[in-house]
């Protein structure tokens, strides 16, 4: 007979395996409408809508949403916890064998630990270089290990949250951000829906002002008023926190809230990452459209790598 344990655990390990396979899916729907701006440029380039997951370009599988998320996950368990420098030269690695995707943050930090700074020195001087353009969602598009690594843990969850971003993104909201991020989906992972007052209690004392206020809005904001399509703003971290939180409390269907972030405009592609990784956690893996598992590149590794992390985190 399944205990009340064993059936808590198994719930969890659905729900974590469907968080790493919504980011990811989340990711590879949006790759295709990133950067046309607007709704109206999008209709106009796929009349059709965007349903389906476009096949990623040969050799290149995973966009960096993706790719960064599932080198951490991978160091996560290699290392048995947290390692910066481990971390870091993956990202490196991944970098110069193509980096699809990369954003011009992470390519500065990165670059700059190649040539041997720290990994959080180099988070640093490339937040120093340039301060105006260092609050971008880099940072929390790829997060959501930590969260199914540390589930068990919520300070190590929080620590370790602001420690991965600062390798490329030192800048306090998307340090935060990510904890952010990584709160809410411990508290879905664990089947709480009302998450945002968990997620505000546990940073209300730490977290940037602006985080915080756009967590706040999220129970009553109008889907009108989300920020998606702001102009000179497509990538700020505040905005995609809150776009993620909206979805998660206020749609039903993962699919069908992946499908209007892809067709939105703005950033799609970490919109629908970052969204995909905490509608999955919220309703496991049933909430995953069978012909997106099969349009997923490697589906059943990412989901066996995120079975591992939860457990791991039991």
């Amino acid at each position: 007979m399944t205990t009340a344990s064993e059936a808590r655990d198994a719930d969890l390990v659905t729900r974590a395996r469907a968080a790493l396979l919504g980011l990811v899916a989340g990711n590879q729907l949006g790759v295709p409408t990133e950067g046309m701006g607007t709704p109206e440029a999008i209709r106009e380039a796929f009349p059709g809508g965007v349903r389906d997951l476009a096949p990623p370009p040969a050799g290149s599988p995973f966009d960096d949403d993706a790719a960064m998320t599932l080198d951490l996950a991978e160091s996560l368990l290699a290392q048995g916890d947290f390692d910066a420098t481990d971390v870091a030269a993956r990202w490196v690695r991944w970098m110069n064998a193509g980096g699809r995707g990369i954003g011009s943050t992470t390519r500065s930090a990165l670059r700059l630990i190649e040539q041997g700074s720290e990994p959080f020195e180099a988070g640093r001087l490339a937040r120093a270089a340039n301060p105006h353009g260092s609050a971008g969602n880099g940072a929390v598009m790829r997060c959501i290990p930590v969260a199914l690594r540390y589930h068990g843990n919520v300070e190590k969850l929080i620590r370790v949250s602001t420690q991965q971003a600062a390798i490329t993104h030192a800048d306090e909201r998307c340090t935060w951000g990510a904890a952010a991020v990584n709160l809410a989906a411990r508290e879905l992972l664990h089947g709480n829906r009302y998450f945002v007052e968990e997620v505000l209690h546990r940073l209300a004392d730490r977290a940037p002002r602006a985080l915080l206020e756009a967590i706040r809005r999220v129970p009553w904001e109008e889907e009108g008023a989300l920020p998606i399509t702001v102009a000179r703003e497509a990538g700020y971290v505040v905005h995609c926190v809150e776009i993620a939180f909206w979805c998660a409390v206020h749609r039903p269907s993962l699919e069908d809230a992946l499908i209007s972030l892809a067709e939105a405009g703005g950033d799609t592609d970490t919109n629908a990452a970052v969204a995909g990784a905490l509608l999955g956690a919220r309703d496991g893996e049933t909430a995953i459209p069978p012909r997106w598992r099969d349009q997923l590149v490697n589906g059943a590794g990412i989901a066996e790598l995120a079975e591992r992390l939860a457990r791991a985190g039991l």
